[in-house]
């Protein structure tokens, strides 16, 4: 992962570890003090489960040895959560998945009789925003000096954003057209429009942390750029499911 995709990631570990003291001031007892909670820290990490239905997938699975599987990979996560109503919460969310694959042409040789080795790559990094409906009260308040959270909090959310993406080959590839292997190197790096649903549940394990286990589904299609000339909308789809701790401040 570069520097640039770790930052969300850091910043998000350093406001956690910075709020917790703060959080456990607010608390008495098994809740906390005067109010809830008006802000949610969380970390997550899981695995992203790729679509692959466009054709150049398609035609990877077909020439080289990768499977469609080959496609998903581990995925990591971090968010921030502002409270708008008693069920109601406003989330700003970041992710990262990676999938790498090395493989060889499944039915070419080259001219020493050598398999013709490259690597695929593919990542995913989605920008959000979220609305989430907690379907029963995530808290109960107790008079006006202290809020106790649920010990299980159940939830559904929306949302849309933007998502980077790269696709990249590099290796030996071979010109269907005059049978010649040769060394290259294949990219294709931008940005469009997604959305995603989503569902989970908060389990408290201490009045300011929770365990949260999520499944999301997200929709987005890209351009490929001018090295995959000639092929469709790449597909950037695909199922998500995570845990991690979240922070109540």
């Amino acid at each position: 992962m570069s520097r640039s995709r770790c930052a969300p990631f850091l910043l998000a570990a350093l406001l956690v570890s910075s709020a917790a003291p703060r959080a456990r001031a607010q608390l008495g007892g098994d809740g906390f003090l005067f109010h809830a909670p008006h802000v949610r820290l969380g970390l997550r990490g899981g695995y992203a489960l790729a679509s692959a239905n466009s054709d150049v997938f398609q035609f990877t699975t077909e020439n080289l040895t990768v499977d469609k599987r080959d496609f998903s990979g581990a995925n990591v996560g971090g968010s921030v959560g502002f409270a708008i109503t008693d069920r109601v919460e406003l989330s700003l969310d970041v992710g990262y998945s990676r999938a790498a694959k090395a493989s060889r042409f499944r039915h070419l040789i080259d001219n020493n009789d050598l398999p013709i080795e490259q690597r695929t790559t593919f990542a995913r990094v989605p920008y959000t925003a979220n609305v989430k409906l907690y379907l029963s009260a995530p808290g109960e308040r107790i008079g006006t000096t202290a809020w106790i959270p649920a010990r299980v909090s159940p939830w559904i959310g929306v949302g849309g954003g933007v998502m980077q993406y790269r696709f990249h080959q590099d290796g030996d590839f071979v010109d269907f057209q005059t049978n010649k292997v040769f060394s290259s190197i294949f990219e294709s790096s931008s940005s469009t429009a997604m959305m995603q649903g989503l569902a989970g549940a908060d389990i408290t394990l201490r009045p300011w942390v929770a365990l949260t286990a999520d499944a999301r589904y997200l929709w987005a299609k890209g351009d490929l750029g001018t090295d995959f000339g000639g092929f469709d909308k790449i597909d950037l789809s695909g199922v998500s499911a995570s845990v991690g701790l979240s922070f109540r401040l």
